[in-house]
């Protein structure tokens, strides 16, 4: 039992591509802790409910990892072009709907700057809203549902063991992977509290969540299956 909860550590302690996951989680983070933090447990979902599936239904043979690139892609590039307008929208001229910072004047900039670090560096603007904030909880689940190489190592010692002990290497494995979005995490939290180029570091992410959304697409239709 010790012997295999070790071997799910280790495989999920394996870089890979587990890159793509902390910079996921930072352009998550920069558009609001909540939402990295939704993120991250969402991906952790996922990755619990991909294990239930290969442990107790053994579907890692008809599980086609280009599908869920495919969708997790378009998924990322629509969240992303989302949180870009959010940061360049233009100014509305409702007064129940408040302007972005990048459209303030330089007194009214000043004034969120100053409640940006008295809140922790969390925005003026409510980033982090209940749709956006479940959106990149879903977003999350996509990414750990998502089939990948060190899951197709794993599978087999899923599927060769009991449904328990199974599920505990699950878990062993999703904790220890989830560290590389954790850094993710609390770099894009670190980034967030810029003050001077706090508008650029979010279009910078925005762009790098897009970025990374055409990056998984490229990669279904070049069959790497990551």
């Amino acid at each position: 039992m010790i012997e295999e909860i070790v071997v799910a550590m280790a495989i999920g302690g394996g870089l890979g591509n587990s890159w793509v996951c902390a910079l996921l989680s930072l352009g998550c983070s920069i558009e609001g802790k909540r939402s990295g933090i939704a993120f991250v447990g969402g991906r952790f979902l996922g990755l619990l409910i991909l294990g239930a599936a290969i442990a107790g239904l053994g579907l890692i043979a008809n599980l086609k990892p280009t599908y869920f690139l495919i969708v997790f892609g378009a998924f990322s590039i629509v969240l992303g072009v989302y949180a870009l307008h959010q940061t360049l929208r233009k100014p509305s001229h409702d007064h129940k709907h408040r302007r972005p910072l990048l459209f303030r004047g330089r007194a009214q900039q000043a004034e969120c700057k100053r409640e940006v670090m008295a809140n922790g560096g969390e925005p003026c603007e409510e980033l982090d809203s209940p749709p956006k904030t479940a959106s990149f909880f879903a977003l999350g689940v996509f990414r750990g549902a998502t089939p990948c190489l060190k899951v197709a190592i794993l599978a087999p010692l899923l599927i060769s063991v009991d449904f328990g002990l199974a599920m505990i290497m699950v878990l062993a494995y999703a904790a220890v992977s989830t560290v590389y979005p954790v850094i993710g995490l609390l770099s894009g939290n670190l980034l967030r509290q810029t003050r001077k180029y706090a508008i650029h570091v979010r279009v910078a992410a925005a762009v790098l969540i897009i970025a990374l959304g055409i990056f998984f697409i490229i990669n279904a239709f070049g069959g790497q299956g990551h």
